[in-house]
């Protein structure tokens, strides 16, 4: 019975199993098939009403319940012996042995055929009673589960990997960024520096202001943007001198222009 695990339910053609080929390595697929080979429970099938599994399962290598297996690949088995008349298996009246049989089939490095087989062996005559499908089924749906829990983990885990790797190349340029900073201020520095050297170079000298106040200007002329007020007897430093007007550096650093008649400068 080839196809999902819902078309193996919809028919009752009994002993045709159920087979898939799975987009996942084949190593993947054994680790999974083998958890559920040892979960203790066999899926889709009970000895009483108002019951769908059987507990007190356990993991076998062999089994006689079915040829034995030629084609290759790996083979695992589930059993749960002592079990009466378990439903979806023809005409188990009887006592005896459900035994689940998987084999996993490598397609290619990253797919994999996957076949599951179900059949009840009485105890006293060692008679078959091949599974109508719904124990197949109902036991690959726990195995498509758990590959479907391992690709959400797994895409977890991609998402966690982006999103440090973001993280990383923020960090990076937050780190190039402050360098940059700190490059910037440098020069700044330097500029300052190379600025006082320039006018000790230059003898220049010291004025002060004459009037009660003063506009500092950005350029020589009235009309000009006033970048501060100076007060009366405010020490400044005379970078240059034109007929009208002194360019200056105030004591905070702030550099502009003085009308000469407010500023009173040292021979």
């Amino acid at each position: 019975m080839a196809g999902s695990a819902a078309q193996a339910r919809t028919r009752e053609h009994f002993g045709e199993g159920f087979t898939i080929d799975l987009q996942k390595p084949p190593n993947i697929v054994i680790g999974i098939v083998r958890e559920v080979a040892e979960d203790g429970v066999i899926q889709g099938t009970s000895e009483y009403r108002g019951t769908s599994e059987l507990d007190g399962a356990t993991p076998a290598n062999s089994s006689d319940a079915f040829p034995q297996w030629t084609e290759g690949g790996t083979v695992l088995f589930k059993i749960r012996p002592n079990t009466l008349a378990p439903e979806h298996f023809r005409q188990s009246n009887d006592q005896g042995t459900v035994v689940i049989r998987y084999v996993i089939q490598p397609l290619g490095p990253n797919s994999a055929h996957l076949r599951i087989d179900a059949t009840f062996q009485e105890d006293a005559r060692h008679h078959q009673h091949p599974s109508d499908g719904q124990v197949e089924a109902n036991e690959f749906e726990v195995i498509a589960a758990k590959l479907r829990e391992l690709d959400a983990v797994a895409e977890q885990r991609q998402q966690e990997d982006a999103r440090k790797q973001e993280q990383a190349k923020i960090d990076e340029l937050r780190d190039e960024l402050k360098k940059e900073e700190e490059q910037i201020q440098a020069a700044k520095a330097r500029e300052k520096d190379l600025e006082g050297q320039v006018q000790q170079a230059r003898g220049a000298r010291v004025g002060h202001i004459r009037t009660s106040s003063a506009d500092l200007k950005s350029a020589p002329y009235n009309a000009s943007k006033t970048l501060e007020l100076l007060s009366q007897g405010d020490a400044v430093s005379v970078l240059l001198e034109t007929p009208h007007w002194f360019q200056v550096q105030a004591a905070d650093g702030q550099k502009g222009w003085i009308y000469g008649l407010m500023l009173e400068v040292a021979p």
